[in-house]
């Protein structure tokens, strides 16, 4: 275990690791919202000099709904694209259908939206993004992929969708990436064995990392240092990686049918070493209102945000500080026996 990057405790008889402590972000609108069925609320634009502003997103199943943006007392705000019912996929690029994932920017002041074009086979993406004046940007051009595991990947279907990161998990600059675990590049497909594949995003003016300007790529030679099958839940809300290089996250929880503590799953990406679908965690701070379910996770204004997918009911959505988040899954691989 020597040269591990964070002060972790590494004792193989320690207990398990408690969650984190919750960020507030102070009040925005929707904020004290029980958080159902599907309908979620998260702080705007840093940049938008009104006070208490949110977003309110529907994180149901169909991945078309419209995104609206509020001020502090709950009036719609209707600038540009946000006029009207909100925005909506197709505003972001006038092809699109359905929203694939989304990332709040502290730093550039935009909500980037990962967006796609079921009606091309396979699919085909792009990166737009929207600021507080309702200006939409397109970011790159269209992408056609080549892996059929990127068809129909949308925001709200739940856990089981790739998470939009930054390289260096820093707002404002490095490419944006887009991991699939459960995939195969060999066949380009979802079919075993399993090797991961990306697709990786140059939002800027030059090219970085071999990404030319304002363009995606897709790998080819998989992202898993072994191949595996038949471990689903490893494309669980994978968060990460940590500076240790381990992914993974809690998928959910469903206390009606006797579940004490959230499941989740790790992965090293170095070793290759796995725990699937374990207990993950004591004393979280999520709380449910009915028999629980799963998570979608965001990057939203430098923190990790949680929010509901399906129509549970849960408390208010709460965020983790990204640093300190995985500061929490290297503890939770250590004490799985994987770092």
């Amino acid at each position: 275990m020597a040269g591990l990057s964070a002060n972790i405790v590494t004792s193989k008889n320690r207990a398990m690791p408690s969650w984190p402590p919750v960020t507030n972000p102070g009040y925005f609108y929707g904020q004290n919202s029980s958080g159902g069925p599907g309908e979620q609320y998260a702080p705007a634009f840093d940049n938008d000099s009104v006070a208490g502003s949110g977003f309110k997103i529907l994180m149901t199943s169909g991945g078309q709904e419209a995104i609206t943006y509020y001020n502090g007392q709950g009036t719609q705000i209707t600038d540009g694209v946000w006029a009207g019912a909100g925005f909506l996929p197709s505003e972001a690029w006038s092809d699109a259908d359905q929203w694939c994932s989304l990332y709040m920017d502290s730093s550039d002041d935009k909500l980037y939206a990962l967006v796609t074009d079921t009606g091309t086979s396979p699919d085909t993406i792009r990166m737009t993004s929207v600021d507080k004046d309702g200006t939409v940007v397109l970011e790159t051009a269209a992408f056609q992929v080549t892996n059929t595991g990127f068809n129909n990947q949308r925001l709200q279907y739940g856990s089981s969708t790739p998470r939009l990161y930054r390289v260096g998990h820093t707002d404002g600059t490095g490419n944006f990436r887009w991991d699939l675990m459960r995939g195969n590049t060999d066949d380009d497909d979802t079919g075993e064995p399993y090797d991961g594949c990306r697709i990786e995003i140059n939002t800027s003016s030059g090219t970085v990392n071999s990404i030319s300007a304002n363009t995606m790529a897709e790998t080819t030679d998989g992202l898993l240092p072994n191949n595996y099958y038949a471990v689903t839940h490893t494309r669980e809300n994978i968060l990460g990686p940590t500076s240790n290089n381990i992914v993974g996250g809690p998928e959910g929880q469903w206390p009606g049918y006797g579940d004490i503590r959230h499941s989740g799953s790790l992965v090293n990406m170095t070793t290759g070493q796995f725990a699937n679908r374990v207990p993950f965690g004591n004393d979280c701070p999520l709380q449910w209102f009915s028999v629980g379910g799963g998570y979608t996770i965001l990057a939203w204004l430098g923190t990790y945000r949680f929010f509901l997918s399906g129509t549970a009911y849960t408390q208010a959505p709460v965020a983790f500080e990204r640093e300190v988040f995985h500061n929490f899954i290297d503890e939770m691989a250590v004490y799985y026996g994987i770092l």
